[in-house]
């Protein structure tokens, strides 16, 4: 706690994580601590147990790291204090040693030719299993109770089918995990893992309310014996604040998504209740390649991408300061430094977006079950691209909150939610929806959003009882074709075409509902003599809508957010904008040219608007970016004073343009730029 009673946590934090190895027992506690202190560190993360105890243990089958001669988890903690550094303890209770496997073979994972799950001599230990469920609480115990950690965080808990090496081991068939899943479900684990086997989807369930057990017990294990310790969670269990992770998986398709985390901290504040959140940044490539160092520019694009978000600062180094590559170091301490001197004004911010983009665990659980499920994660993403690209400030709205008892309240800050094919919804999600449409808001959804129930069954009709639409008819899919612009529809004075590829989703349109766009037959394409028109029928509405209540829904029974993915071309991403710009006027507009990330928040009465530069990166590659000039902001309720933070520059607005707007011409922006806005003193 601090002196005003406020959890550390709480306030704005810099934690540096050393990940340490079996020889790093012999480190100097004292230096470590000066180092993290001089790279404006306000906490560091250090190896308690697990896996390995870096201290005394005298649990027999808690292995010993065979470098450690002292208590190095006692002297640590003692220097970062004289330092004045918070520590977080580090736990990995997912895995035990074969010490531990040899004495219980049955607490660890087992496939289904009952194959242990070993990696490098480590054995995953199964969520139901008594590693879990009792061996690695005592081990908590031991710790937490010798040990006034300042918070704890615990690497890699839950399921875990696939290994470092990215191989998939197959789900756990011990014979815990049988007779818990016979006790929840009345049937027998699920011979395969997709929806052609009726019990995956009760597998799915399964795994998630083990898990949150299981992170509970730790929870509670550790606020018994230690009220004040905080606990540090990956967001999907019981925790105080949470730690989410970025860095490359190279196995992931290509290209790169530059936009990890962002994307991470605005989960983090969807589903965070007012919790404090960091991303922690890997300093290396990927598993495979620890000593592969990230460059310092994509470093400051996440950080860029994280402060514009809310979160917090968390810096990951695989072993200790001594990187066999350095290049990164001190771009990122310089990076600490400044948020270290602007810390206060950059936490316990609150995002002023107007508009929500809807994340849904459940319809990416259970995407195998739909027509188009193979689609979901680029049409997600092609959303975000989409919103992030025509510079509209946005949240994630997510389907984890939507019983919250304030739910109305949440979604009442919200002029439009966008759902990118969202097609499995409850029907508590479905109400809540409902009920933010008639008090006044607009929903725009896509494909086949609402189509399926939480668990992959296909509905007699769309969820949303406000939809335009009902009773979707058929589903096309390997459609090459377009959709005409009519010259009265939205703002596209030179374009009349937009191109259809993949699916479009036939559905009788509801009375009163207005439709838009026409799609046309499929077309000839070659040869190029053979490539005009010869039928304009329309053959559907590319965008249906309907008044319900206060407000209205407007359905798009097709995936341009998934081509927009794909292809980039500017009429999907305008198409979903307009739609968007047609709801209510935006508070704040960004003109010039360059890719760049707005985002706005708030906090005591202040505005900050962060924009981040993306021109360094191309690709897979992250080099340093040339600057961006010649931008301006427009503000509808330009605030007296401006400060450009980065660049320590004050900036005035000139007289209101016709649409109420006051523009301020930016500096260069480099890597990022905040402006923070607020009332000049009386």
């Amino acid at each position: 706690m601090s002196e005003a009673g406020t959890p550390w946590w709480e306030q704005p934090y810099r934690i540096i994580q050393t990940n340490l190895r079996l020889i790093d027992g012999t480190l100097d506690p004292a230096a470590l601590a000066r180092q993290a202190r001089d790279f404006s560190a306000s906490a560091i993360t250090f190896n308690v147990g697990g896996i390995y105890a870096f201290y005394p243990t005298e649990l027999p089958l808690h292995a010993r790291n065979p470098y450690i001669t002292g208590d190095l988890t006692g002297e640590m903690l003692e220097a970062a204090h004289r330092e004045g550094l918070r520590m977080v303890g580090r736990f990995d209770l997912s895995k035990g040693t074969k010490l531990a496997y040899d004495a219980h073979p049955e607490w660890f994972v087992h496939n289904k030719a009952g194959e242990p799950q070993e990696y490098n001599g480590t054995y995953q230990a199964c969520v139901n299993g008594g590693w879990a469920k009792d061996y690695a609480l005592q081990i908590l115990h031991e710790g937490i109770s010798r040990y006034a950690l300042d918070a704890a965080f615990f690497n890699m808990t839950g399921y875990q089918p696939v290994d470092y090496s990215g191989r998939h081991r197959g789900m756990c068939h011990c014979a815990n995990c049988q007779s818990a899943f016979a006790e929840m479900y009345g049937r027998d684990l699920p011979e395969r893992e997709d929806f052609s086997d009726p019990t995956y989807a009760d597998y799915i369930l399964f795994k998630r309310r083990t898990s949150q057990a299981a992170a509970q017990n730790i929870y509670d294990t550790v606020k018994r014996l230690r009220p004040s310790t905080g606990i540090m969670g990956n967001g999907k269990g019981a925790c105080d604040f949470m730690r989410l992770e970025i860095q490359r998986a190279v196995s992931r398709p290509a290209p790169e998504w530059p936009h990890q985390p962002g994307e991470l901290a605005r989960w983090g504040a969807a589903i965070g209740r007012g919790r404090a959140y960091s991303c922690a940044s890997t300093n290396f490539l990927d598993y495979q390649w620890r000593y592969a160092s990230e460059t310092s520019h994509n470093h400051m694009l996440r950080f860029g991408q994280q402060i514009a978000n809310g979160a917090q600062i968390d810096y990951y180094l695989l072993g200790l300061f001594d990187q066999p590559n350095r290049e990164p170091l001190e771009p990122v301490h310089r990076f600490l430094e400044w948020h270290k001197a602007h810390g206060e004004q950059l936490t316990d911010t609150r995002s002023a977006a107007r508009v929500g983009l809807y994340h849904s665990r459940t319809a990416d659980a259970f995407a195998g079950a739909t027509a188009s499920g193979k689609t979901r994660g680029q049409c997600f993403r092609g959303a975000y691209r989409l919103l992030l690209e025509a510079r509209i400030p946005f949240d994630f709205v997510s389907d984890e909150r939507m019983e919250d008892a304030e739910i109305a309240q949440q979604l009442a800050r919200y002029d439009v939610i966008l759902l990118p094919n969202t097609a499995c919804m409850s029907d508590a999600e479905a109400a809540a929806l409902d009920a933010y449409v008639v008090a006044g808001g607009t929903v725009i959804a896509t494909g086949e959003t609402g189509r399926y129930d939480d668990r992959g069954n296909r509905r007699g009709d769309f969820a949303l009882e406000s939809f335009p639409a009902s009773a979707s008819q058929e589903a096309m899919s390997g459609l090459e074709t377009y959709f005409a612009i009519g010259e009265d529809e939205l703002e596209f004075p030179l374009t009349r075409l937009a191109h259809l590829d993949g699916w479009y989703f036939s559905a009788e349109a509801k009375a009163e509902a207005q439709a838009m766009l026409s799609l046309l037959p499929v077309q000839k394409y070659g040869p190029p003599e053979l490539c005009f028109p010869e039928d304009l029928a329309s053959a559907g509405p590319g965008v249906l809508s309907r008044r319900h209540g206060a407000g209205k829904v407007v359905w798009l029974p097709w995936l341009p957010e998934w081509l927009y993915f794909r292809d980039g071309l500017s009429e999907h991403r305008e198409l979903v904008a307009q739609l968007i710009r047609t709801v209510a006027q935006p508070p704040v507009l960004l003109e010039g040219a360059g890719p760049v990330e707005l985002t706005v928040r708030e906090k005591d009465g202040a505005t900050l608007v962060h924009v981040v530069n993306y021109a360094g990166q191309r690709g897979s590659s992250y080099e340093r970016p040339p600057a961006i000039s010649g931008l301006r902001l427009g503000l509808l309720d330009a605030d007296d004073k401006a400060i450009a933070l980065v660049a320590g520059t004050e900036l005035s607005a000139g007289p209101a343009d016709a649409q109420g707007y006051r523009w301020i011409d930016l500096p260069p922006v480099n890597y990022f730029e905040v402006i923070l806005l607020q009332k000049a003193a009386v």
